[in-house]
C-alpha cells in the first residue's frame, strides 16, 4: 500500500533535518519542494509561478506512482488549511495512506539562529534569510494550526527523539 509521509511547517523549522533522518531510517525517497523550486528558479520567472509548478509536479509524481505501492516522504510546506484539505482528499481518492507531521520551533532564538546560518549561503528557494523578515512576511503570526490526526513535533527536541515519535506515529493505524 502506498504511503505518503508529509513534513510541513514554516521555513527554517527543521523539516529537512527530520525528513532526512527518517529517510535514512526507513529508506524511503524524499520529494522536496525546495529541490524542484531550485531547478525551476533558473528557467521560470516569478515566485508564484515556480510555486504553482512545484505543487503541480508533486501531484503528477504522486499520481504516476500511486498504484505501485511505493512509500514516499514529502518535505513541502503546505501551510494553508485549504491546501492540506485538497491534498488529503486527493490522496484519499487514490487510496493512499497519508501521515502528516507539522514541524514547529517553539524557541525563537534557535529558529533565528537557523536563519543566520541560512543567510551565509542561501539557495534560490530561500528568499527569506532573516528571522525578523520571516515574521514580517507572515504578519507576526508564525503559528500553523494542526489538522485532524496530524502529529506535531517541536524541533527544539533532540532529532533522534523526534524521529522516534514519528516512527510511532506512522506505525499506528492509518487515518485517511
Amino acid at each position: 500500500m502506498t504511503t505518503v509521509i508529509l513534513f510541513r511547517g514554516r521555513p527554517g523549522v527543521g523539516k529537512t533535518s527530520v525528513s532526512n533522518r527518517l529517510s535514512e531510517r526507513l529508506r524511503y525517497p524524499i520529494i522536496r519542494k525546495d529541490d524542484i523550486y531550485d531547478v525551476l528558479a533558473g528557467t521560470v520567472d516569478g515566485h508564484d509561478n515556480r510555486n504553482r509548478l512545484c505543487y503541480g509536479i508533486l501531484y503528477q509524481m504522486l499520481d504516476t506512482n500511486a498504484s505501485n505501492g511505493s512509500s514516499v516522504i514529502l518535505d513541502f510546506p503546505f501551510n494553508r488549511k485549504e491546501d492540506m484539505s485538497a491534498l488529503r482528499q486527493w490522496l484519499d481518492s487514490k487510496r493512499i495512506v497519508f501521515k502528516s507531521v507539522l514541524c514547529v520551533c517553539s524557541d525563537e532564538t534557535i529558529w533565528a539562529k537557523r536563519f543566520e546560518e541560512r543567510k551565509e549561503n542561501p539557495l534560490p528557494n530561500q528568499l527569506i534569510t532573516d528571522f525578523e523578515q520571516l515574521k514580517r512576511h507572515y504578519g507576526g503570526d508564525l503559528t500553523i494550526v494542526p489538522v485532524d490526526g496530524e502529529l506535531v513535533v517541536d524541533t527544539i527536541e533532540p532529532l533522534e527523539r523526534i524521529v522516534e515519535k514519528v516512527m510511532e506515529y506512522i506505525s499506528a493505524v492509518p487515518y485517511s
